[in-house]
């Protein structure tokens, strides 16, 4: 029998978002597989990971300290090899990090998964992840078609693509922490019919156009509700608005919730206003959870959703169109659960965790060996 292989996984950041979910999902299956090390700087999603099979090494975000984090780094790629010689290198989400790696390994085998840039400079990002990557990475992993082509078109070499859809497990609920749940936020779906989304309350996840479409619909409706789970820079901004609104008390600001699944299973359906959305992790999830879908036809989004079968695609900033859609399918429910049955056999299809699994490790063994 061989040796074990040595997968060293570096993240520039560990917050509580998607880059950080899905190098989670692929550590929990491949830590029984291959001896794996993990290069981060510390952060809320820490201890997850810590829960995990791996040798953990903490390096200083380079934002905050380049030149100190970029030597740790270093040092902490040296430490793992010195530990056990490295097999592949998994970059995510930072195609600089890919840098120090290619400098000490000319040959080593480099995965990069791009997880979508943002904002005013999301132009120059991606123009930089292709020209780093075209030199440096020996495979770039695209969690979605949109992005794929994104890539292509500010000059990624297609050769070195891969496109694997980010995959979610299927929630295995506990219904004490459901209960809990409906009773900390007064939620009762016997009584109520309940709209969530789950998302950072910031500006790319378009979060005020919910809000204000949900005011369109929730006039005369006393029994309907609207989570937001989630928190960020504009919670303050957006609980202002939805008293300016007059649905305060029909609006749940749920926080950050561990148990999001358990939460989603409350939901009616799920609406995922964003503005920029490379993957909607949270749209698969409700997915699996066979939720019908409401999202705006950006990026990932629309490739998730089938629009008119698993639920409706709406043009982003879009109250109106939101509200129509919404109010649709609160006079449907038999077209929520026909939309919530079809979006559970598109999520088997397209969005499963072992999917992804299967794929990514068909690419890590195909570049190993």
């Amino acid at each position: 029998m061989g040796r074990i292989k040595h997968v060293v996984y570096i993240l520039p950041y560990l917050n509580q978002g998607g880059t950080e979910r899905q190098a989670l999902s692929l550590i929990r299956e491949y830590q029984h597989r291959y001896r794996v090390s993990l290069l981060a700087p510390t952060g809320k999603g820490l201890p997850p990971f810590l829960a995990q099979q791996l040798d953990y090494c903490e390096f200083t975000a380079w934002e905050r300290n380049f030149f100190k984090g970029l030597r740790e780094l270093i040092a902490g790629i040296k430490v793992a090899q010195k530990r056990q010689s490295i097999d592949l290198i998994h970059v995510h989400g930072a195609h600089e990090l890919m840098i120090p790696v290619r400098l000490l390994f000319p040959n080593l085998p480099i995965v990069f998964t791009v997880h979508g840039y943002h904002g005013a400079s999301a132009e120059i990002s991606y123009r930089l992840a292709c020209l780093f990557a075209n030199l440096w990475a020996t495979r770039v992993i695209s969690i979605c078609q949109a992005e794929y082509d994104i890539l292509v078109k500010f000059g990624m070499n297609p050769a070195k693509l891969e496109m694997i859809y980010n995959g979610v497990p299927t929630p295995i609920l506990d219904r004490a922490k459901v209960t809990s749940l409906a009773e900390r936020f007064n939620l009762d779906p016997l009584t109520q019919t309940i709209i969530g989304t789950a998302a950072r309350l910031s500006e790319a996840k378009g979060l005020t156009y919910l809000l204000q479409a949900f005011a369109k619909v929730a006039q005369g409706k006393s029994n309907l509700r609207l989570v937001i789970a989630g928190v960020g820079e504009l919670e303050q901004q957006l609980k202002q608005q939805s008293q300016e609104l007059g649905i305060a008390d029909r609006t749940i600001f749920a926080g950050y919730i561990d148990d999001l699944p358990e939460l989603t299973s409350l939901f009616n359906f799920f609406v995922l206003p964003s503005l920029q959305e490379p993957f909607g992790l949270v749209v698969a999830e409700a997915m699996a959870q066979s939720k019908a879908t409401i999202g705006t036809d950006v990026s990932g989004i629309a490739e998730q959703i089938a629009d008119g079968k698993t639920g409706f695609l709406i043009p982003s900033k879009d109250v109106d169109a939101l509200a129509k859609k919404m109010q649709y399918l609160l006079d449907r429910p038999e077209l929520v659960d026909e939309f919530a049955r079809n979006g559970r056999q598109r999520y088997e299809r397209y969005f499963g965790l072992d999917r992804m699994l299967i794929q990514t490790e068909n690419l890590y063994s195909k570049l190993i060996n």
